[in-house]
């Protein structure tokens, strides 16, 4: 009797110790995905969308993505702040990361209930790479949804033809998510449409419930493009689709960048992905085809090599694609190593855990904690300072990502992305220079990219523009002791300072055309405008825009590290 209640004690810790550790993990989660820096390819699909949603698509440029139309389009056009906009996304794709680990347990095939499914959670919500870009706002984990969800629906619940016809319209409607999606889905789910067991003696006719899914798919994408009247931008969008804001050189380098991060990140799973290929091929050697049987691990085998395989042939394979391939060595290796732990007591379920401690838990906790160095405050303090100091209708903000969606931005080539830049630098498109001069943004934000931008653009942003902070500038000049002309090129409110000592001092004896401006903020017009004040003193005139008395201050700042990506 003592014996039975000592066990039912164990066992009710460990049922309380389950739901706290991955509470734990979803609060760590959210605080990641509120506070963690924001990364240049959010930017730019914030900035994509909201042009999309604000109908700006002569305008600037966009790719019309499926999964940036409707909700999300009503989302951005009812927040008005850039900061509120991107916690927004961040909180959205949090749900799409609980999401994608709750599926990418249930598709291990084993009931989440029992402790092999406990084991898989808490397995899946400890993937460091996931941690690195699963609450990200990109495609890529829309991407790992579908898949997720097609490989449950086509390997764990397979119980009839309805499933297959779900798997061919989630097919056609990840077609439009992206580009990359069209190698990753289709193979996917044909590969199941033909190989499924399900299909037995009646393989026509799953085939044709799964493309009668791909045809209520595809219409369904199609009415929302017609609706929106985006099809041709959708189109233009694609390789080869001629958009010409758009002039893109790929520079092809190998998946090493990617892979490297996963020793350090995972080696449990590197080791368990890579005894169950072995195992495979040892089985295929003695059994031939018979080691390739449904009920194997031979299926998450070749979904495994095949997400690597596409990994290797993308041009650009930057280190985000992992989420589209860590997930499937996950489940090769859960479904070679659960039936060799079934048995695990005493000593060995002691080694086990040993083992599991020190070449998971400790490198996933080594690799997410690092994330708590590089908070997002400054691109929100930035943000909020761009949008203090502009109008949202007359005042544009350049930064080259799409940094502050709440402001209009300075032409249809707004973004500045490694592989344009080769256009840039030949002429194709208008240069930095060139845009600034019809089309002056008051306020500019420098990143890691402006030490792309060639001589002329350097020159002329540092004749037109002085830095508030190392990342962040707004239109004026220091003129010469005593003043001189000043060109304004954007109409608005600027105040006249001193120069004194390296930094700037009220400035009450300044004159703007004749007229005392004293310490308040002068309205100018475009044009010559002659700025006087004590001969010893050098006047510098600085923006201020529509709501403030004087600059911000913002601290020292640092472009380079505004944006970080491969940390």
């Amino acid at each position: 009797m003592d014996e039975v209640r000592v066990n039912d004690s164990r066992l009710r810790r460990h049922d309380a110790a389950f739901p706290a550790a991955l509470g734990l993990l979803a609060a760590f989660a959210l605080w990641l995905a509120v506070t963690r820096i924001y990364q240049v390819d959010e930017a730019q699909n914030l900035y994509m969308a909201k042009v999309i949603a604000r109908g700006q698509v002569d305008t600037y440029f966009s790719n019309a993505l499926l999964w940036m139309l409707g909700p999300l389009s009503w989302l951005i056009r009812s927040i008005e702040d850039s900061a509120s906009l991107f916690l927004a996304m961040r909180l959205l794709f949090f749900g799409v990361f609980c999401l994608n680990v709750w599926l990418l347990a249930a598709a291990t095939g084993v009931p989440l209930r029992s402790t092999q499914g406990r084991v898989a959670l808490l397995g899946a919500a400890t993937l460091a790479p996931l941690w690195d870009y699963g609450f990200e706002f990109r495609h890529d984990n829309l991407i790992l949804a579908g898949l997720l969800l097609i490989w449950w629906l086509g390997r764990v619940r397979a119980r009839g033809l309805g499933a297959f016809a779900a798997i061919g319209f989630l097919t056609a409607v990840l077609l439009f998510t992206a580009g990359k999606a069209f190698a990753y889905v289709l193979p996917l789910s044909g590969a199941l449409a033909l190989c499924s067991p399900i299909g037995c003696g009646r393989r026509l006719r799953l085939l044709a419930v799964w493309v009668g899914g791909v045809a209520a798919g595809v219409a369904l994408a199609l009415l929302a493009y017609w609706l929106s009247g985006l099809w041709d931008v959708f189109v233009a969008g694609l390789p080869g689709g001629g958009n010409p804001a758009e002039v893109m050189k790929i520079a092809r380098f190998g998946p090493g960048m990617a892979l490297a991060r996963l020793p350090a990140q995972t080696p449990l799973l590197l080791g368990l992905a890579a005894g169950a290929l072995l195992a495979l091929g040892h089985g295929l050697l003695r059994e031939r085809g018979r080691a390739l049987a449904w009920d194997s691990y031979a299926p998450e085998a070749v979904l495994a090599l095949g997400a690597l395989g596409l990994l290797w042939v993308n041009p650009t394979p930057f280190p985000y694609n992992l989420v589209n391939v860590v997930p499937f060595l996950f489940l090769l290796g859960f479904r070679f190593a659960a039936p060799l732990c079934k048995d695990l007591r005493g000593p060995t379920l002691a080694l086990a855990v040993g083992v599991v401690l020190f070449t998971h838990v400790v490198p996933f906790v080594m690799a997410t904690w690092r994330h708590l160095d590089w908070p997002n405050d400054r691109q929100v303090r930035l943000m909020r300072a761009a949008e203090a100091l502009t109008d949202p209708v007359r005042d544009p903000v350049y930064d080259g990502t799409g940094m502050v969606p709440t402001r209009e931005s300075i032409g249809r080539q707004w973004l500045l992305h490694s592989l344009g830049m080769p256009a840039v630098l030949a002429g194709k498109v208008p240069s930095l220079a060139e845009m600034l001069a019809r089309r002056p943004a008051p306020v500019l934000i420098r990143n890691y990219r402006a030490g792309w931008l060639p001589e002329s653009d350097q020159r002329f942003i540092a004749e037109h523009y002085i830095p508030l902070a190392d990342d962040f500038l707004v239109l004026g000049q220091v003129l010469p002791e005593g003043g001189g002309s000043y060109a304004v090129l954007h109409a608005g409110r600027y105040r006249v300072y001193g120069m004194a000592d390296g930094g700037l001092r009220e400035l009450p004896e300044a004159a703007v055309d004749g007229r005392p401006a004293g310490e308040q903020p002068v309205e100018l017009v475009v044009g010559l405008r002659e700025i006087r004040c004590p001969p010893d003193i050098e006047p510098v005139v600085l923006w201020v825009g529509p709501n403030l008395r004087g600059i911000p201050d913002l601290g020292a700042g640092d472009h380079r590290r505004l944006f970080v990506n491969w940390y």
